[in-house]
């Protein structure tokens, strides 16, 4: 009889056992459903360092896959073959194509102790490989690890990475970062000498496909700073110590050459450090000037102090005179101490004698021409006679002879004529009158004189001359004077005056018309008088004031009237407008006139740059400076106008008042691309770090891009300049600001391009320093000075 219970019971071991099975199974299906899906993508997709890895995920038979491919083929390759890999049903999801990373950006950046990688690297062996290069070139420093992969690194990136960090050690702070095809090396060098390799190995340093850019890489700071240039008895110079620039270094050079030619020896041993003390190059000056005086010696400055040592001169009179000027050079800011050997003072030269007066002839008497009688015997009355004559005789030469001795007639000494007082004379006229000075030969002169003033036109006359009856006969004095006086009468102000018979005239003449009339009496000849012009002048000393130009530029173009000092100058002016959107409109009335104040041709410059980015305005100048009015419909240009004349370098003032148009400003969509564009500017000034556009772009410059990505898409026909700026860091070391404005602007010109806005839309300019938002020096200037904006073709 049947059990059928029991029947049952061995079942269901059965049935755990199959259901166990076909998990089992069921895994290793999918497992090698999985890996056949993903090496049969691979193989078609194809694959490279840094793209998504191909991902199968598989359900049963279903497999969903996903990564990057190649190209586009690739990828539909890639699902054409897995729907016919045995084993799988569906063929879920897909795979997309690589885009390269671009810009593809990588920097070690040493900060202390510390060196951050970061930016893309291809693969994780490149990044592991990195962060052991780093390690071992700077053992001990910790090393942050925040590079990601990213597709697209271009060839040789692995080992131009090693390359560039074997370089941190020889900088004390700063980085090297690669960009694309470019690489650099920004920071403070460790020592000089560190500088001296970096600069040096850059070109040394390019690799395949990889070029240095200029970067801000400064030298260390030194202190105390020293400098020094030693003479040696040989004659040779040689100079050690630092300098804070290779231009004040070449002008050091410059000046030992001079003040010890050819084939003087000179060896610099002078190497790069920051850190010199205020006017650094006038006291190197100083020295290099002290030590030439010097036959062999010392000059030294550390910090603030100057120190000079060595030997003097051979001439004790010069030597205490070099001793003397040193210490009076001294000046508040330099603590000389001068230590200069000098030779011994002469002895005194002995005192002349004194010259005693040549003894009279004395005049015959009887005593002393009457001959004794030949019997006479001696110790007689002859005697007796004779001893006071020989007594007086014998006396001569102590004093006058007593009683007989007659003095000699002197002969009176020949009368020399005075030679001729030289002719100096000058009359100025001025907004009080007329000064004349100098010499006048006598009363009868002076009168005619004062008559003659009257030609120059000017007020009250103070007369300073002085007589001199000994006057020099030529020039004619009448008519030399009265042409100078009709000289001042066509002028406003000046001076005129006299030596022997040069002429020198400087001044100033109303207009045009009066310096005209200047030029021609000057070039007369021959000159009234016999007079010449005095070597250097000329009619161009005598100035137009007032001096002036005006420009107005509005849609109809640009006007100019007034002066200007050159042709060079016009040309100037006439090339930005060629260079505007209001290129061949320009109604030019303008002079040419010399005397132009110092620096009207950049005031000019300045004013028409800026007249040109108003929508309207106009710009005096004079010699009292520029002043710019105008109006605009964008509050950027304001601003930047604004300031650009305040912060224009030169002698003359630049001011500009600039308002917001109320009406005219074109305010219909898509005509706002230029209002969102300037907002965008004015929200996320900054777009890249500090002195590079060789970095990474970081989220805030990859939203900002990606902002006018999508302003610039409502905008598809407007043609736009994108504009770097930058601050104005690094320029007196030498950095290349213009440059780095316009790689900035490039860099975000190749991102839009990347995204998908027609090339031919977008166009590039580098403005470097000459358009800041706000004065260069302010405590927001980095901020807002360094930025990239936009501007939409009128």
């Amino acid at each position: 009889m049947g059990q059928p219970l029991r029947w049952l019971w061995g079942l269901a071991p059965l049935a755990l056992l199959w259901g166990m099975g076909n998990l089992a199974l069921d895994d290793a299906i999918q497992s090698d459903v999985g890996n056949r899906a993903m090496l049969a993508a691979s193989s078609a997709a194809g694959q490279a360092p840094g793209a998504r890895p191909i991902v199968a995920q598989v359900v049963g038979r279903d497999v969903s896959v996903s990564g990057e491919a190649l190209s586009a083929d690739g990828a539909a390759k890639a699902m054409a073959q897995l729907r016919s890999e045995f084993g799988v049903r569906r063929a879920l999801g897909g795979l997309s194509q690589a885009v390269a990373q671009r810009p593809y950006s990588w920097s070690a950046t040493r900060q202390g102790g510390v060196v951050t990688l970061s930016g893309s690297v291809p693969d994780e062996a490149t990044a592991t490989a990195n962060v052991a290069a780093a390690g071992a070139a700077l053992p001990g420093v910790r090393v942050e690890d925040r590079q990601s992969l990213a597709f697209g690194a271009p060839v040789g990136f692995a080992e131009m990475t090693r390359t560039v960090l074997a370089e941190l050690p020889k900088l004390s702070s700063g980085k090297v970062a690669l960009d694309d095809g470019r690489f650099c090396i920004e920071g403070s060098a460790a020592t000089p000498d560190a500088f001296l390799a970096l600069k040096s190995a850059l070109p040394n340093l390019a690799k395949a496909g990889f070029q240095p850019v200029d970067c801000a890489l400064e030298p260390p700071v030194v202190a105390p700073y020293r400098w020094s240039a030693e003479r040696v008895v040989d004659g040779s110079v040689t100079v050690t110590g630092s300098y804070p620039s290779e231009d004040i270094r070449r002008q050091f050079q410059a000046l030992l050459r001079r003040n010890f030619p050819e084939p003087t020896p000179l060896n610099d041993l002078t190497k790069p450090a920051l850190g010199a003390p205020a006017a650094f190059l006038a006291k190197v000056t100083r020295a290099i000037g002290d030590l030439a005086r010097l036959r062999n010696g010392k000059a030294e400055l550390i910090g603030d102090a100057y120190e000079l040592t060595g030997a003097g001169p051979d001439n004790f009179e010069t030597c205490q005179a070099l001793r003397l000027l040193v210490a009076q050079l001294d000046g508040p800011d330099s603590v000389a101490k001068a230590t200069i050997a000098c030779p011994a003072a002469p002895p005194p030269a002995p005192l002349p004698a004194p010259v005693l007066p040549a003894p009279a002839e004395p005049a015959p008497t009887p005593e002393t021409t009457s001959v004794p009688p030949a019997s006479a015997p001696a110790g007689s009355a002859a005697d007796a006679a004779q001893g006071p004559a020989q007594g007086s005789a014998q006396g001569a030469g102590q004093g006058p002879a007593q009683g007989s001795a007659q003095p000699a007639t002197a002969v009176p000494p020949a009368v020399v004529a005075p030679a001729p007082v030289i002719l100096r004379w000058q009359a100025e006229k001025s907004e009080q009158g007329l000064v004349v000075s100098g010499l006048v030969r006598d009363e009868a002169n002076r009168a005619a004189l004062r008559a003659a003033s009257d030609l120059a036109n000017a007020g009250p006359l103070d007369d300073r001359t002085t007589e001199e009856p000994n006057l020099m006969a030529t020039p004619d004095y009448a008519s030399a004077t009265r042409f100078a006086f009709e000289l001042l009468g066509s002028m406003t102000r000046g001076t005129v005056s006299l030596d022997r018979s040069e002429l020198a005239v400087s001044g100033e003449v109303a207009d045009e018309a009066g310096l005209r009339a200047l030029e021609a009496a000057l070039a007369r000849q021959p000159m009234p008088a016999g007079l010449s012009l005095k070597p250097g002048t000329a009619a161009g000393q005598v100035a137009v004031r007032p001096y002036g130009l005006r420009l107005t530029v509005d849609k109809s173009g640009v006007s100019m009237t007034g002066y200007l000092p050159d042709a060079r100058a016009r040309e100037d002016l006439l090339a930005l407008v060629e260079a505007s959107s209001l290129r061949g409109k320009v109604s030019d009335s303008s002079t040419l006139l010399p005397g132009a104040p110092a620096g009207f041709a950049a005031a000019a410059h300045v004013a028409l740059v800026n007249l040109l980015r108003l929508d309207l305005g106009s710009a005096s100048l004079s010699e009292d400076g520029a002043v710019i009015q105008g109006l605009t419909c964008r509050d950027l240009i304001k601003s930047e106008v604004e300031t650009s004349a305040a912060t224009a370098p030169g002698p003359l003032k630049v001011s500009a008042s600039v308002g917001l148009r109320q009406t005219g400003c074109v305010i219909d969509p898509p005509n706002t691309c230029q209002n969102d564009l300037d907002a965008l500017t004015k929200r996320n000034t900054v777009l890249f770090a500090q002195g590079t556009a060789v970095v990474p772009l970081d989220p805030t410059t990859e939203r900002v891009i990606a902002e006018a990505f999508a302003i610039l898409k409502q905008c598809p026909a407007s043609r736009v300049v994108i504009e770097g700026h930058a601050n104005r860091d690094g320029e007196w070391r030498g950095f290349n600001n213009l440059d780095l404005s316009e790689r900035r602007a490039l860099r975000v010109r190749d991102e839009l391009v990347r995204r998908g806005i027609d090339p031919a839309q977008l166009t590039v300019a580098g403005f470097g320093t000459d358009r800041p938002l706000v004065p260069h020096g302010a405590p927001d200037a980095r901020v807002m000075n360094r930025r990239v904006q936009f501007t939409v073709a009128k």
